[in-house]
């Protein structure tokens, strides 16, 4: 396989995002593959930010682990990323606006380009410097000026000829400086690719499934789903911004209640705060789904960098017990059908489902295949016939399943309480004057098991809470969750190049997990947990499910995203 990593690195406000997503755009309509991811601050302005994309010639699961094309906007370009550049790294660099003699004596090829000038020169806006050095990139990394030309005529052509002419002619100047030429030969298939982040593919993959109400309040990194849903509010979906986050999930309950898909998002911080109203959509059995986007905490943290230190606090949040579903996706495709069965799961089994990203799946980008919508079904679950009522209308009637028939408010003869204390089938609530009561005390027990048995069930029915084994037959295994997967997947095939003997253990649906098969899959293999949390929070669920101790493990917690690298050298040191 064949790959380059790219980095534009720059001040925010500079263009860096829109600079990436463009290279990205150009190389999948080239028929590369293509996976990206940025760095940035919580300012408007200022600070340093950098925008990575990779590309190459086959799938690719992390964006690099080192950076082998650097283009450098100011100084701070390269003094903050010189510890990042590969042995022969390429550096491209306006003269007039950094120095890069600390870069001269190693084995980097330095490309000087007045990048600033032949901007102006093309079309008098320095924020086009950009795409001057990704008309050099082009040229150094052999994709045709044309395709580019065909990605701008659809990116800007809203804002006139003359602003497509511009740029094209500023990536023409870049391709074609001298000093610039063919360094790479990294050939795509011809077949154009979709070019997605996490998020939108979620998005998507809710829009397929029937979600009809999205409520947020803003939160990074799990903004960008409200800001799909406001931009596709004229296709069938009622998107609300509410005024908090509470309001966002009482709505969201509110909108399943009636018998509508509905689906709300946050990160950490504002799920802290949709904590009790989770309790509500388990007592009342409201069938929603709940997007928690994790970022660095405790606290606000740090608010743009990624983290997996939500999955315990999810899993438990509210208080009493009730059955809840949390998923994980651990790639942007994987987003796209987890968010699809999410509300599949919800109205089967009549309770929250909960799923788990966090920023770097939410917000880096990679190409996908054309998402398989037609398999997409739609199952409401166990709903009531109308044509069948007699007498008053058990909502909440006691099952073997533990699972209800169902109606919407407004159904002719079926009408019911939906309350937040505990009730009977009818919905009437059992607390206050009535808490005590012998035959109401045996009605609080009847109905707690009858939702909790929804867990039996959900194990019995289905055959995805166990985890995902890929080279079954190895030695040792890594163990990962969400999307620490990707980059271990490529470590597995290094660590296998280097003789060595390994496979890979993912969870994707984490709650409930099948105890008894998860253990017998677990059983006498040597394990190496990896995850981005200080307390190894998926190997304590493991511990608490199947009795099973990882001792070896390999935690990130930093902010920054794990590299196939770090997971490598470590993973190595412990296989023994």
């Amino acid at each position: 396989m064949a790959s380059v990593s790219i980095r534009i690195a720059a001040a925010n406000g500079d263009g860096v995002e829109s600079s990436g997503a463009l290279l990205g755009r150009v190389a999948a309509l080239n028929g590369m593959e293509v996976f990206g991811n940025r760095g940035y601050q919580s300012v408007i302005r200022g600070g340093h930010v950098w925008n990575q994309v990779r590309i190459g010639d086959e799938k690719l699961y992390s964006y690099g682990d080192s950076i082998d094309i650097l283009v450098a906007l100011n100084q701070d370009g390269i003094k903050n990323q010189r510890s990042h550049l590969s042995k022969n790294a390429i550096v491209i660099y306006d003269p007039g606006k950094c120095n890069a003699d600390e870069l001269k004596g190693a084995q980097y090829t330095l490309i000087s380009i007045p990048l600033l000038d032949i901007a102006l020169a093309a079309g008098g806006d320095p924020i086009m410097r950009n795409i001057v050095a990704i008309g050099a990139i082009l040229k150094i990394v052999g994709i045709p000026l044309e395709v580019f030309e065909g990605v701008v005529n659809k990116m800007f052509s809203k804002k006139g000829d003359e602003v497509v002419k511009s740029n094209i002619k500023a990536a023409t100047d870049g391709y074609n400086y001298d000093g610039v030429r063919k360094i790479y030969d990294i050939m795509g298939d011809g077949k154009p690719r979709y070019l997605l982040e996490g998020n939108t593919a979620l998005s998507l993959g809710a829009y397929a499934a029937g979600c009809k109400y999205y409520a947020a309040y803003p939160m990074t990194p799990a903004s960008s789903i409200m800001q799909w849903f406001a931009a596709h509010a004229n296709k069938g979906v009622l998107f609300k911004q509410t005024e908090d986050e509470i309001a966002a999930i009482n709505s969201t309950i509110g909108a399943a209640t009636a018998g509508v898909r509905a689906m709300c998002g946050t990160s950490g911080g504002g799920f802290s705060l949709m904590v009790e109203a989770l309790g509500l959509s388990g007592m009342i059995e409201a069938p929603i789904v709940v997007v928690e986007s994790q970022r660095t905490g405790p606290s606000t943290g740090l608010p743009t960098k990624t983290e997996q230190a939500d999955l315990l606090f999810v899993m438990h949040a509210s208080q009493g017990e009730f059955p809840r579903i949390v998923v994980a996706p651990r790639s942007v495709e994987e987003a796209f059908y987890l968010a699809a069965d999410a509300f599949n799961l919800a109205d089967r089994y009549q309770c929250p489902v909960i799923i788990l990203m966090d920023l770097f799946i939410s917000e880096h980008f990679e190409t996908v295949s054309n998402f398989d919508v037609d398999s997409i079904k739609i199952d409401r679950g166990k709903v009531a016939d109308p044509a069948k009522a007699s007498g008053r209308f058990k909502r909440y009637a006691l099952t073997e399943d533990g699972i209800s028939p169902r109606s919407t408010p407004g159904t002719k003869g079926m009408s019911f309480i939906a309350p937040s204390d505990e009730h009977n089938e009818y919905g009437d609530i059992v607390s206050d004057v009535l808490a005590g009561i012998d035959e109401h005390v045996e009605m609080r027990v009847k109905m707690h098991e009858k939702r909790m048995r929804k867990i039996e069930t959900m194990l019995k029915n289905e055959r995805i809470f166990v985890p995902n084994i890929e080279n079954e037959g190895a030695k040792h295994f890594l163990v990962t969750f969400g999307s620490t997967t990707a980059a271990a997947k490529e470590a597995v095939a290094a660590l296998n190049k280097k003789g060595l003997s390994v496979g890979l253990i993912s969870f994707n649906y984490l709650l409930p997990l099948d105890s008894k098969k998860t253990k017998a899959m677990l059983l006498n293999k040597h394990l190496i947990d990896i995850e981005c949390n200080y307390t190894a929070q998926l190997a304590k669920v493991i511990m608490m499910e199947t009795g099973i101790e990882i001792p070896d493990r390999i935690l990130k917690y930093d902010g920054e995203t794990i590299t196939t690298a770090e997971i490598v050298e470590r993973a190595s040191s412990m296989i023994r």
